[in-house]
């Protein structure tokens, strides 16, 4: 079985390109540190980084069952996600989990998207692989 997660907040077919993505529309819960705060992260912007983060944000919510950056319970606000994100902790990772899901989850939410796991090196991780949550 095969499980795709998609964002159709503002979809639309576009032809085959590689080309960054420069626009911002959807849930600022899933950003980046680097699409909240462009300037402290070099101005360089790269949106297969930035998803990487969201995919990784997103497992650890499905995991832990309330948004990972803020207590359970609590409505996000741009404000208090900026600042958890930018400049907070990373959250914590579920002790409850497997070992290859706390790496995973540590290589997609690297704040710096240079040191951020691209998709390609992901599909190689023993998370992936071994498929053990």
């Amino acid at each position: 079985m095969e499980v795709k997660i998609a964002d159709f907040g503002v979809g639309k077919i576009m032809c085959r390109t590689l080309d960054a993505c420069n626009s911002y529309v959807g849930t600022c819960a899933y950003m980046s540190p680097e699409r909240f705060d462009p300037d402290s992260y070099g101005g360089n912007y790269d949106g297969y980084a930035a998803d990487v983060w969201s995919l990784g944000l997103t497992l650890l919510e499905l995991f832990m069952g309330h948004f990972p950056f803020l207590p359970p319970g609590q409505r996000p606000n741009w404000s208090s996600l900026m600042c958890a994100i930018c400049f907070g902790d990373p959250p914590p990772l579920p002790e409850g989990s497997s070992e290859e899901f706390r790496s995973f989850i540590e290589c997609c939410l690297q704040k710096d998207s240079s040191r951020r796991w691209t998709a390609a090196q992901l599909l190689s991780h023993p998370f992936v692989l071994k498929a053990v949550v």
